[in-house]
């Protein structure tokens, strides 16, 4: 159980590290500001990557805590399953895993969105926890929850498909390309899929003057205002950031599962203490789940 938790944390980190820049250009993109070329032109203007990573304070921060959750979550959920090893279980794990997590997610990645669509003088803070502070401060609890309910059902679907299709393209010995190879395809495979409900969530939680009333509302606005197409605005990055993220993550994960198993293998004085901790198998190394090849 400690290593679902460490493991997730480690890969979150690396996961958004990689692909926040590209996460900042889908918000814009789905926000309205123009197409994929002109909202990076914007963003990188100058040479720099200040504007792509504004607003990664609030994932990074929060990241340590949610994949703590999800892989933690899912990783305790399959093992309490009656066929661990079935895709079927996967898919339950994962969809569980990500249902828990959206409690977290959602006002992270509002404080996250508010930040990266910020403009001078709206007097959006640039930190973390004075983002979160400054919504808690203009609109309550309540504000820096919006949108939760559409990040639940975004999120326990697309966690399902996460975990299931990555399990499927891994099973048997993985080599480090394979794991980023598939953990990269898991992430574009879950994004694509639910990607119109994403584009839905990212509008609600950037809206700071009350122009939806819920999900439907501004899905049914968004489409009269502007077509269908916006639907799949921003798709494009999305692809290519999940994944760069998700492959990253899932071989950070994969890293930390090895060097776990290295130190159980180590010496002598380093394995007994490691064993004494473990000994109620809250970490089962011995699972083919934790073989990997890097």
């Amino acid at each position: 159980m400690a290593l679902d938790f460490i493991a997730g944390c480690i890969g979150g980190c690396a996961g958004i590290i990689a692909g926040h820049p590209l996460d900042t250009l889908k918000v814009h993109v789905q926000s309205g500001r123009g197409s994929a070329l002109e909202c990076a032109k914007v963003l990188f203007k100058g040479g720099t990557l200040s504007s792509a990573y504004r607003g990664v304070g609030a994932p990074l921060g929060g990241v340590a805590g949610i994949n703590a959750i999800v892989f933690g979550t899912y990783g305790n959920t399959k093992r309490m399953l009656p066929n661990p090893d079935s895709l079927v279980s996967y898919a339950i794990a994962g969809g569980t895993a990500g249902t828990l997590q959206s409690f977290a997610c959602a006002p992270v990645e509002l404080v996250k969105t508010r930040q990266q669509l910020a403009t001078p003088g709206q007097g959006m803070p640039t930190g973390a926890w004075a983002g979160a502070r400054h919504i808690l401060r203009t609109g309550g609890y309540r504000a820096l929850f919006r949108g939760l309910t559409i990040t639940i059902s975004r999120d326990s679907l697309s966690f399902a498909i996460y975990f299931t299709s990555y399990e499927a393209m891994t099973r048997g010995h993985q080599s480090a390309m394979k794991v980023f190879t598939a953990g990269g395809m898991a992430g574009v495979l879950s994004w694509v899929i639910l990607y119109p409900v994403d584009v839905v969530k990212s509008r609600i939680q950037g809206d700071v003057v009350g122009r939806y009333t819920g999900a439907w509302d501004c899905f049914v606005k968004s489409v009269r205002a502007d077509g269908w197409r916006c639907m799949g605005r921003g798709l494009g990055a999305v692809t290519i950031r999940a994944f760069i993220s998700n492959g990253a993550c899932f071989t950070a994960v994969a890293w930390t599962e090895r060097a776990w198993q290295r130190i159980l293998s180590g010496d002598s004085s380093t394995k007994s203490i490691v064993q004494a901790a473990t000994r109620n198998e809250a970490v089962r190394c011995d699972s083919t789940e934790y073989q990997y090849d890097i």
